[in-house]
């Protein structure tokens, strides 16, 4: 198992960025604001441009890191 290396840099006034470059080449970016909002980027890493970005709710980020880690959780079959 390779050591991540995660990359941290306070947002003066808006929180925290965070950062990991996957095994298959792609930057991860969270910027964790203060209000409790996340911002996710995934680019290609070295690049500039973004391949996608989205922002989410602090309960929608948990539910994201639970979904990570391999909690259970109940799941909505509801579109």
């Amino acid at each position: 198992m390779r050591k991540l290396k995660i990359r941290h840099q306070p947002l003066p006034h808006v929180g925290e960025l965070f950062e990991l470059v996957t095994a298959s080449g792609y930057a991860v970016t969270i910027v964790a604001q203060r209000s409790g909002r996340r911002e996710l980027v995934i680019r290609r890493s070295g690049e500039e441009q973004s391949l996608s970005t989205t922002e989410l709710t602090r309960s929608e980020s948990a539910a994201v890191a639970a979904l990570l880690v391999g909690a259970h959780i109940e799941l909505c079959t509801e579109a």
